[in-house]
């Protein structure tokens, strides 16, 4: 049941922003949801934006939990009342946050609160021009029929040489089964929109048998390590197919590596 309006009078400067970041978060930890604040220019008190999530947890537009891959720290997630407040502001996707059984609660926690940190680490150096997160990317094959298109993690567009490069995004925490990987490939082929795309893994082993799965893809898929990308950003060096080389990252966004730089080899 919707809860009765004249209990809780939303702001659209400080609590709407909240909400609309912890539906596209997924899942988000009580310090990234206050950084994303700060960082947007909607909470500078970490005494009022306490106050603000208490608020917000206890008139049912969020929900509190701690899951063990955050340790003690609080994790929220959209709640039914919250989707149906920001639909009346227009945020409203065709579909909604997946709702995990208790088995798969802690995995789709941990992924989401890592792409919040990479989310983050752009937003700090000032980088990020768009983050297009996967429950809109989703809502939007949706809306345009597409069902069997590739949902990656966001498509990112940073700021680049003084202007704009997008790519697609994937955090891959542990592996998938090559049958999914080669479905990945076939979707990564066919893509139009997209000529740029970029997985993060979280160990090197992971990392290898990923790379491996795309050594045919004719498309820019570039994989890198997830503990590179916090120190290195878009100079991340990352491992290209379609030359068989290293190179960082930001090479591989302007289309061309950097002889200086680039190391040839595979990932062995």
């Amino acid at each position: 049941m919707r809860y009765i309006k004249d209990c809780i009078s939303l702001s659209s400067e400080h609590d709407y922003p909240l909400l609309r970041q912890v539906l596209r978060s997924g899942f988000i930890t009580h310090d990234q949801l206050f950084e994303f604040m700060q960082l947007g220019k909607h909470e500078s008190s970490r005494s009022t934006f306490n106050w603000r999530a208490r608020r917000l947890t206890k008139y049912g537009m969020i929900a509190r939990r701690t899951v063990p891959c955050a340790g003690k720290a609080f994790v929220y997630s959209i709640t039914p009342a919250g989707e149906i407040e920001l639909a009346g502001v227009g945020e409203q996707f065709i579909t909604t946050p997946a709702k995990p059984d208790r088995n798969n609660k802690e995995l789709q926690a941990a992924h989401s609160l890592e792409l919040n940190n990479i989310h983050l680490s752009l937003l700090r150096a000032d980088l990020l021009v768009r983050w297009v997160p996967e429950i809109q990317l989703r809502s939007r094959n949706l809306s345009m029929g597409v069902r069997n298109g590739k949902v990656y993690d966001a498509i990112v567009t940073v700021r680049l040489d003084n202007r704009g490069a997008t790519f697609a995004i994937e955090y891959e925490r542990t592996a998938k089964s090559e049958g999914l990987y080669a479905e990945v490939f076939n979707k990564f082929e066919a893509e139009q929109e997209l000529d740029r795309f970029l997985y993060l893994a979280s160990t090197e082993d992971v990392l290898k048998f990923v790379s491996w799965q795309f050594r045919n893809s004719k498309r820019t898929v570039c994989f890198g390590l997830l503990a590179d990308w916090y120190r290195r950003l878009l100079d991340t060096e990352v491992f290209d197919w379609t030359c068989h080389q290293y190179r960082p990252f930001r090479s591989a966004l302007i289309g061309g590596a950097d002889p200086a730089q680039a190391s040839t080899g595979v990932l062995s």
